[in-house]
């Protein structure tokens, strides 16, 4: 006798088993700056008279951006000769802007150019201990047209200036001769390479001395005085629709991505001490 056989299918489902790994991106607003130092360290060597001006309007520009975040503050103007210091300050809240406008102007003659020694002969002098006020953040400019020629390297200095102010945060500005083929400086024998190298130690780059409006860029460099609102992503192509965004561990919504530069930009400024996460999945 023969039975029928029902015949029989095989039911399954294709399961996407691609890895994938979490990652993790944050920052930490800075705090409320509650006082701020401004050293200026300034080659005032022949070739860097017609800079002037320009060092001029960009701490007037500086100034106010930093009163919208306090005014306690102070400025002070040295030479990069650690042999003619000429110290002029402090400048403060109650200073004119005239006195601000005048101030790189009226530094002597430089004839060394050794930003690194000059600052650290001067913060490390009565005169310069009475600026550098122990609770006060600080922010250093060393402006030049040409390299730093002291025996001091970036390293060295950058690791003295860590402990220096290890107590307080602290930054630093290199505006100087720069090598790039956009550059308006006709110069190139005179690239600053220790103030660029020095600018890449704290995360950052140099600023072009050349530049027709560097003025602007000046007041605009520093972490100490600009809040982010938008963090560059640790691992390029991200998958987007696994990203979520925190703000003190709350989700939020308004933020965009942009994949031509790797960046979540927030639609808001975060508060002072906030804490800002980017969770997202990338492929392995």
């Amino acid at each position: 006798m023969l039975l029928p056989v029902a015949g029989c299918s095989n039911d399954f489902t294709m399961i996407d088993r691609a890895e994938t790994h979490v990652i993790i991106d944050s920052f930490t607003q800075a705090d409320r700056i509650d006082s701020l130092d401004v050293l200026v360290v300034l080659d005032t060597s022949c070739s860097m008279n017609d800079n002037f001006a320009n060092v001029a309007t960009g701490m007037d520009i500086l100034r106010l951006d930093i009163e919208s975040l306090t005014m306690n503050y102070q400025f002070g103007y040295i030479t990069a000769d650690s042999t003619r210091l000429g110290y002029l300050g402090p400048y403060s809240s109650s200073s004119s802007q005239i006195d601000m406008l005048m101030a790189p102007s009226l530094l002597p003659t430089s004839f060394y150019e050794e930003g690194f020694l000059a600052a650290y002969t001067f913060l490390t002098s009565q005169t310069g201990g009475e600026f550098s006020r122990p609770d006060a953040d600080f922010l250093l400019f060393l402006i030049s047209d040409e390299d730093e020629q002291s025996n001091i390297s970036p390293d060295a200095f950058r690791s003295w200036m860590s402990a220096m102010f290890v107590d307080v945060d602290h930054d630093i500005v290199s505006i100087t001769t720069v090598e790039d083929p956009d550059s308006l400086c006709s110069f190139w024998s005179d690239v600053g390479h220790k103030y660029i190298e020095l600018a890449s130690l704290y995360g950052k780059d140099e600023i072009d001395i050349c530049g027709s409006d560097w003025s602007l860029w000046l007041s605009d460099s520093s972490f100490i005085t600009k809040m982010k609102d938008s963090i560059v992503l640790s691992e390029d192509d991200p998958i987007v629709k696994s990203m979520v965004v925190y703000i003190e561990r709350q989700i939020t919504n308004d933020w965009v991505y942009i994949p031509e530069t790797n960046t979540v930009s927030l639609g808001f400024t975060p508060d002072y001490g906030e804490l800002v996460e980017v969770g997202y999945k990338i492929s392995l």
